[in-house]
Formats: structure tokens, C-alpha cells, sequence
């Protein structure tokens, strides 16, 4: 007898354990579930210089990284500036506005071209990215 009382303890034992499993794996996926989708916003990297494409005529064209940091696709509209100089982007626009969304957690380069001024000058340009 005292051998199925045992088999039965190791049995209980195991079903619990597997319960308990199975409990914190439920409430792993209802905790995924209920987490809020986070808002778009854009993270952009510091200016890399790069060479400017053939035909451009601009003294200098950089690089920068955007990334959505949200957890949606989101279109994107970002403002180029510089100190000295006149900051735009290829189209020569200072503003960019994308036509497409970027994807959560996928990172875009977009190129700014920067051309002398008043100053005669040139200096790395600033980018400013915001969700739309």
C-alpha cells in the first residue's frame, strides 16, 4: 500500500508543477496582450559625413540614422538645420516628410546636403525627426 501512496504524492506532485507551468505561461501572454502599443517617436543618430551624389554640386552631405522607436509603422517628418550654411535634404527642401511609414524598430538613412550661405561656411547640419 505504501507504494501507491507514494506513486500518488509523485503524481500530485508532477500535476502541480505542471499547473503552476501552465498558470505562468497565461499570465505571460495576457501580460503581453494587455501591454499598450507605444507611441511612435524617432531616435536620430549624430551627422556622419559622406560624399554627396554625383551631380549635387553641395560641398558636403551627411548621414543620419532614423529610427522608429515605437511599436507601430509611422510616417515621419524631419527638419534639417545648420549653424552656417543652408541645410536640406536632397530635394532641396528642409523639411522631409516621408511618403511611406517607417518601420517599428527599423532604422532609415537619409542623407543631408549642406551648401555655403551668407557666411561662405560650412558646418554639420542638425536633424529633428517627429511622428505624425
Amino acid at each position: 500500500m505504501r507504494s501507491r501512496s507514494g506513486a500518488r504524492s509523485t503524481v500530485s506532485t508532477v500535476l502541480s508543477i505542471a499547473l503552476l507551468i501552465a498558470i505562468a505561461g497565461f499570465a505571460v501572454l495576457v501580460g503581453l496582450q494587455v501591454r499598450g502599443d507605444h507611441p511612435a517617436r524617432f531616435d536620430v543618430t549624430q551627422a556622419q559625413g559622406v560624399e554627396c551624389p554625383v551631380g549635387e554640386g553641395s560641398p558636403a552631405c551627411f548621414s543620419f540614422g532614423v529610427t522608429n522607436l515605437g511599436s507601430q509603422p509611422s510616417l515621419v517628418e524631419c527638419i534639417a538645420t545648420a549653424p552656417t550654411g543652408v541645410a536640406s535634404f536632397l530635394n532641396d527642401m528642409p523639411v522631409y516628410t516621408s511618403s511611406a511609414p517607417f518601420e517599428a524598430g527599423v532604422t532609415e538613412q537619409l542623407i543631408v546636403k549642406v551648401d555655403q550661405g551668407d557666411q561662405g561656411a560650412v558646418s554639420e547640419p542638425a536633424l529633428v525627426c517627429r511622428a505624425l
